[in-house]
């Protein structure tokens, strides 16, 4: 299926574009280097896949209003948070082909910086007195840490199961993006009921995602635009890997010992990889993934048919076949 992210964007071209001016504004700082950092992060404005399923939700469920845009603002400083935050988890020093903020500055600033977004997120969001979904930002908070502390757990037990893998992704990457689809609806006064439903494909499609970037950990011809085995250096068992170990007849206690030397020894890194790919890991990876976008599609298809529709649809499909 040939999709082009571009034309997801298409029904919500004009929003984006003022949504872009509307978020720059927000970064007007004194601070010497706070100023430097958030222009730099400026530069860099990546997909915007968040504000982009809020303004699609948002649309497919009414009119899109003052409140909309500020919850998209909100949320995008959120997760540009999450990411510094990860970065200094990780130790990465590239993120986008661009310096990370603790590399081009120093971890103490990245943490400082990383807080900083994330007060300002939530600050945003009582500022305009929008209540209604601070419960629900501040879950999403708490649920990112958990998520990243149980993963770093696991890292170190190598044990992950599969229940244990699809509880990090919910509470590390599809509890942001299902809120998005959550506040579009909500920034639109739309009923409980739709509320829950654009929650859950929200949720469906955040699953996705994540199951595709952690595929891309496995492509040595790099497609992604990412080196390949970041995740198996770091020790992290992930969904193609835990299937490859349920499929294999052998005794894998030495691809468990190998994953656990990954950062020693990177011959170990191909060998998994040759490992996950002849047992099946990516296959049964991507059909999980495939069943959860068309979970989502299955409940989009309950709604009335509309350009907004027609986009969430895409962006579901699009995730299962895109690159980067």
């Amino acid at each position: 299926m040939d999709i082009i992210f571009e034309d997801i964007k298409k029904t919500i071209t004009e929003e984006l574009k003022q949504f872009k001016q509307f978020y720059k504004e927000e970064f007007v700082s004194f601070e010497p280097v706070l100023g430097d950092i958030t222009q730099y992060l400026l530069a860099d404005e990546g997909k915007l896949l968040r504000p982009i399923i809020i303004f699609l939700s948002a649309k497919m469920n009414g009119t899109i209003s003052e409140k909309t845009y500020v919850m998209a603002k909100a949320v995008e400083i959120l997760h540009t948070a999450t990411l510094i935050h990860d970065d200094i988890v990780d130790g990465a020093e590239i993120r986008r082909g661009m310096p990370t903020i603790q590399s081009q500055w120093s971890p103490q600033i990245a943490v400082l910086v990383g807080d900083y977004f994330l007060a300002k997120a939530l600050d945003i969001i009582t500022k305009n007195k929008i209540y209604d979904v601070l419960s629900t930002a501040t879950e999403v908070v708490k649920l990112l840490s958990e998520g990243e502390l149980f993963q770093i757990q696991k890292s170190q037990t190598l044990d992950t199961t599969e229940d244990d893998y699809l509880k990090i992704i919910y509470k590390k990457t599809a509890s942001l993006i299902s809120a998005c689809a959550r506040f579009g609806a909500t920034s639109v006064d739309t009923g409980d009921i739709v509320i829950e439903q654009m929650t859950e494909i929200g949720k469906n499609i955040g699953l996705a995602f994540q199951i595709r970037d952690d595929i891309f950990d496995f492509d040595k011809e790099n497609k992604a635009g990412k080196s390949y085995g970041n995740d198996l250096r770091e020790h992290k068992l992930t969904l193609p890997l835990i299937y490859a170990l349920k499929n294999s007849n052998a005794d894998n206690q030495t691809i468990i010992e190998k994953l656990g030397q990954c950062a020693e020894n990177p011959q170990f890194i191909d060998d998994i990889i040759d490992f996950t790919y002849t047992h099946k890991g990516i296959y049964d990876a991507e059909e999980k993934m495939k069943y959860f976008c068309q979970q989502a599609i299955n409940l989009l298809q309950n709604f009335p048919q509309s350009p907004a529709r027609e986009s969430l649809i895409m962006l579901a499909n699009y995730i299962t076949v895109r690159k980067t």
